[in-house]
């Protein structure tokens, strides 16, 4: 069965959803699995990306971005709408989003990750996509971080 989890950041701090988004994708890594991460424009994408790069003190998260024809890293980063057919064949573990919406293309994926920042409007987004995911038969699980 398809799942989605919900992770409901608890706490207010700069970037959240991208630092999050790269605690997964570093997790998903290390378990030798492949992750795409998608954010909602190309400016959101260069954050995250800056993110990875930052991951911690001691090291950064590997990955490639979606516009790469020769990717190496388990883990690809891109706007939502840079998707292709072609890039959905890379055979993906699971699908981080970061967008505000669900994507088209989210029945490819058996597992989904969804963050979703303390603030309201997150917060409304986050059980706008929840309801819809509840209507098309996703398992769902609830998972609150504090970062």
């Amino acid at each position: 069965m398809k799942q989605v989890d919900f992770y409901l950041i608890s706490n207010q701090v700069n970037n959240a959803k991208f630092k999050l988004a790269s605690r997964l994708a570093n997790k998903i890594q290390r378990s030798e699995k492949r992750a795409l991460v998608v954010t909602d424009d190309e400016s959101s994408a260069k954050v995250l990306d800056e993110t990875m790069w930052t991951y911690n003190d001691a090291s950064f998260l590997a990955h490639d971005d979606l516009s790469e024809k020769e990717t190496v890293a388990k883990i690809h980063i891109g706007p939502h709408n840079t998707v292709s057919q072609a890039v959905l064949e890379r055979d993906y573990d699971a699908l981080i989003n970061l967008t505000s919406d669900i994507p088209v293309y989210s029945h490819h994926f058996e597992r989904i990750a969804e963050i979703v920042e303390a603030d309201e409007a997150s917060k409304a987004a986050g059980r706008a996509r929840y309801k819809i995911y509840k209507t098309e038969g996703f398992k769902l699980k609830m998972h609150t971080i504090e970062l």
